[in-house]
């Protein structure tokens, strides 16, 4: 076999492995797009699910048409249109629920953008679908079905007139944490396909380049190699052994080339996957959270994290829209807030907005030592600002971070706002519900303990009829502090009714639970209630239950051991507690 003919045959099999390996990483990336945006739309979907009132859902969605006229329906609406103005690649959402004919479903809610808008993302303003009560047989979409167990999305993308598109589901739970009916969030994958095509063609273009580059070396060092040949030696033994040396060290040449070129591949597509798996956890985290806190702490983090960045803070609106306030830092020295102020040592940062904010960027980097600061937008509206050191130069990945982020800001402070009693800043009932099912079922599952906690305030009837239901309020609110502030951040403080107050204490014994209660009990009792010049002190009385998991107690069993033991201690003289 001639040189050239050997060369030839080696190139072949470079460019198959070129090939093969560009392929792969084409097939990964792939994967990681669909796995990145089918996360984030299942967060939506869960999310959303929580801004509806499960029980008046069910209530209006037996009704046969006229929801328009019913307050809980367009409250509902509102709640999700708010909602698809936090991402602009959300395109439609609407509820479904059964009707009395098999694998048939009826859309409830239906909150859409007007038909005639393309397909790359860019939404117009909001308008109500006419889809209303419309039947859809649904046994060609078992995800539908698979929906009542839990939040999902579709596996693979989908393609019609306008554009590409991915859906996921989530169930919409009452307070007795049954699924009432599904949700359904429709949103754009045209930007994802785009970059899907863009990562494609680089890495068909890298592949030929890398292909056609190997084929000439190894073209035109086949023909030096020819010209180098021995020219004493005559025989056909002699110029058989110089040609093997030459092959063998063409070959190591072109093997050091070829693992040079496809690591420098891999080398940028791990990076790439790098960035894919940062944006997918915010993502997540973003698309789910209702602690507005914490998805502020875990998204500087892995905002740090992806930026190579060592100091950060996220500042957000505040309610008046004056201002802004600190929410979060990190690796900042000295850096606290007080009141509505921030400072940093002794000095401090201006907080007004009542100007352009891009007036204070330099003072703000300067006092921090941070080098970027990025202004946190839904639509225009700043959110919030963001500052931090990165020493990633990549712009475009920055700034997709920073929307992500932004969607997290605005989607947690949604749900805070549909599941917190505005007058205590807790919980509501029927979120409490659910934590509570989904807690002990928890707690049956992998046998670990699980105690409740409910409070009622002594004599509290006496405080709104001698110094009125605005100092009720101020009680309720500072109370609701004490617990917060005397539990974990994992426990759930909720207002069950009235001046009744609930606690979900995962993984607590007996024994931790009633310490925590004891320490709440004397914050109450140490606690001097003020309102307009009068001083008002009060107690509580509380009761505990508790599971370790080997029992069968449902969550409807585990609240009425807690209220037998509250109704226990009221009657044992009040500002004590009792353990069942």
């Amino acid at each position: 076999m001639s040189l050239r003919t050997h060369s030839f045959i080696l190139s072949l099999i470079i460019v198959a492995v070129v090939g093969t390996v560009g392929s792969l990483l084409y097939k990964r990336t792939g994967a990681y797009y669909l796995q990145e945006i089918r996360t984030t739309t299942t967060g939506y979907a869960r999310s959303a699910s929580l801004l509806v009132d499960g029980d008046a859902y069910e209530g209006f969605a037996k009704e046969e048409g006229g929801y328009g006229a019913l307050p809980a329906f367009n409250e509902a609406c509102e709640r999700i249109g708010a909602f698809m103005g936090v991402d602009g690649r959300i395109n439609r959402i609407c509820t479904m629920s059964r009707t009395d004919r098999p694998n048939t479903w009826k859309i409830v809610l239906d909150v859409a953008l007007p038909e005639k808008v393309s397909g790359n993302g860019v939404m117009s303003e909001l308008g109500k679908a006419t889809f209303l009560d419309k039947a859809q047989e649904v046994t060609t979409r078992p995800v539908i079905q698979k929906a009542l167990d839990g939040p999902i999305a579709d596996g693979e993308f989908y393609k019609d007139r306008r554009g590409w598109w991915l859906s996921a589901y989530s169930p919409i739970l009452n307070s007795r944490n049954r699924a009432v009916g599904i949700i359904r969030v429709k949103i754009s994958a045209d930007t994802i396909k785009r970059e899907m095509a863009k990562t494609r063609n680089s890495i068909l273009l890298s592949s030929v380049l890398i292909a056609a580059l190997v084929l000439v070396v190894l073209y035109v060092h086949a023909s030096r190699l020819a010209k180098r040949m021995d020219p004493g030696a005559t025989s056909s033994e002699e110029k058989q052994v110089v040609r093997q040396k030459q092959r063998r060290l063409g070959a190591g040449e072109n093997a050091v080339g070829l693992v040079t070129s496809v690591d420098s591949i891999t080398e940028n597509s791990a990076k790439g996957f790098d960035k894919l798996s940062i944006l997918s956890r915010i993502a997540d985290i973003s698309a789910s959270s209702s602690d507005l806190g914490q998805a502020l702490d875990t998204s500087i983090k892995l905002a740090l994290e992806a930026t190579n960045s060592t100091r950060g803070a996220i500042f957000l609106m505040r309610e008046t829209g004056e201002g802004i306030e600190l929410a979060t830092s990190h690796g900042i020295e000295g850096m606290e807030r007080v009141g509505e102020e921030c400072f940093v040592g002794t000095r401090r940062l201006p907080t007004a907005l009542e100007r352009d904010p891009e007036v204070h960027v330099q003072t703000w980097l300067d006092l921090t030592g941070c080098t970027r600061c990025f202004f946190l937008k839904i639509r225009d509206s700043l959110r919030g600002v963001f500052l931090l050191n990165p020493s990633v130069e990549d712009e475009e990945f920055l700034q997709t971070l920073m929307t992500e982020i932004s969607f997290g800001v605005e989607i947690a402070r949604l749900l805070r706002d549909a599941i917190t009693d505005t007058t205590t800043g807790l919980f509501m009932k029927r979120y409490f519900q659910i934590q509570l099912d989904r807690e002990t079922k928890r707690s049956r599952r992998y046998k670990v303990g699980l105690s409740l906690l409910m409070l009622d305030i002594d004599h509290f009837k006496m405080v709104n009829d001698t110094c009125g239901h605005q100092c009720g309020d101020l009680v309720l609110r500072e109370i609701g502090k004490i617990i917060t502030g005397s539990v974990r951040k994992t426990d759930v403080v909720a207002r069950y009714g009235g001046d009744e107050m609930v606690i979900i204490l995962p993984d607590a014994t007996r024994e931790s639970a009633s310490m925590v209660a004891n320490r709440i009990l004397k914050g109450v009792q140490e606690k001097e209630f003020r309102y307009e010049g009068k001083s008002v002190k009060l107690t509580v009385s509380m009761g505990i239950s508790n599971m370790t998991g080997e029992e069968p107690l449902s969550s409807e069993q585990l609240l009425r051991l807690a209220d037998s033991a509250l109704y226990k201690a009221k009657e044992a003289g009040k500002n004590t507690v009792c353990v069942v």
